[in-house]
């Protein structure tokens, strides 16, 4: 990767003219669709809940668990669109529902993950980038990896034997960890929002504690997310930048042909589609695997693009055969 925090050199940027007129033509937000969305996630999680408790038996704890953790994978894909203006067209109701019923529930802020995600997008791969700089301070983000290496990761991933690495990565999006307001990246997060925030998590966290079922509610909303942090999206981030050339913005940055577990466990709503994201930030979820399929119709874009099937495939390429783990 670039460490360079000035200007890419010459010839690094993809030309984006040829498909501004699609882009732009896919770059509409779809508020009734998403809003079915949102709902939905939301009932199958209190759902999951209510057969579990109903139930009372560890398996079935188990599979409402794992229920709802892709529901979670859900609501964080639906985050990041928040981020971008694109769970609804209006910005205000955008950021506040995005904050109630997506953000908050994953203690984050949809106004503090989005200065820092931008920041991302303009100075992606170099040292400007946070995400960029927290893999860096990451042993676990080196790559490659030999197949030991790397299953041993996903063993630490699974116990939670590196969790503190994601949440100290990830309190520069958290309403807590900003409440003193600290103006990290320059931002200034307003007090109203942070006492919104507070008024959100006495109203709901009271909510649970006051119910007979405060422990099992707590239990299967939390462990999940605890789990998807830190293997899944683990696995995902993984993919979006890790392990690429970078010598030209096309392999800077990774797409993901997902298959149907995929989907379901790490890359649902089409986010797997990353390269197309950073190229064209302004078009929702369910316009990406479009755009994808009309760039990849241009030889040159596909010849450059990183593409690869499966996220097995990306754990993959980010192992390296023996001899050059030896060397």
């Amino acid at each position: 990767m670039n460490d360079a925090a000035g200007d890419r050199p010459p010839g690094y940027r993809y030309a984006r003219a040829g498909a501004v007129a699609v882009a732009r033509r896919l770059s509409v937000v779809d508020n009734r669709r998403n809003a079915l969305l949102l709902a939905l996630q939301w009932i199958i999680v209190v759902a999951a809940m209510a057969v579990a408790i109903r139930v009372d038996h560890v398996a079935t704890y188990l599979i409402a668990a794992i229920v709802i953790g892709t529901r979670i994978q859900c609501l964080a894909v639906m985050m990041h669109d928040a981020c971008h203006g694109l769970l609804f067209s209006d910005r205000r109701i955008n950021d506040l529902i995005g904050d109630i019923f997506v953000a908050y529930p994953m203690f984050i802020s949809i106004d503090l993950y989005r200065v820092a995600h931008m920041v991302h997008h303009r100075h992606t791969n170099t040292m400007r980038d946070y995400d960029y700089r927290a893999q860096r301070k990451d042993p676990d983000q080196y790559f490659p990896k030999s197949g030991p290496a790397m299953t041993w990761l996903f063993i630490r991933s699974l116990l939670g034997l590196n969790y503190y690495r994601v949440a100290r990565a990830g309190r520069v999006w958290s309403p807590v960890s900003n409440f003193h307001n600290p103006r990290r990246f320059g931002y200034d997060y307003p007090l109203a929002l942070r006492l919104r925030y507070v008024v959100w998590a006495v109203i709901v966290y009271g909510l649970i504690l006051w119910s007979p079922w405060r422990w099992q509610i707590l239990g299967l909303f939390m462990a999940p997310q605890f789990i998807w942090a830190n293997v899944f999206n683990r696995l995902r981030a993984m993919a979006e930048h890790a392990g690429v050339a970078d010598a030209v913005e096309l392999n800077g940055t990774r797409t993901v042909i997902p298959t149907l577990l995929d989907r379901i466990l790490i890359g649902p709503l089409n986010v797997s589609y990353h390269l197309e994201h950073h190229l064209f930030p302004s078009v929702p979820w369910h316009n990406l695997r479009r755009l994808h399929d009309h760039l990849m119709s241009d030889p040159d874009y596909a010849t450059q693009a990183h593409v690869t099937r499966s996220y097995w495939g990306v754990i993959r390429e980010l192992m390296a055969p023996p001899a050059r783990i030896a060397r």
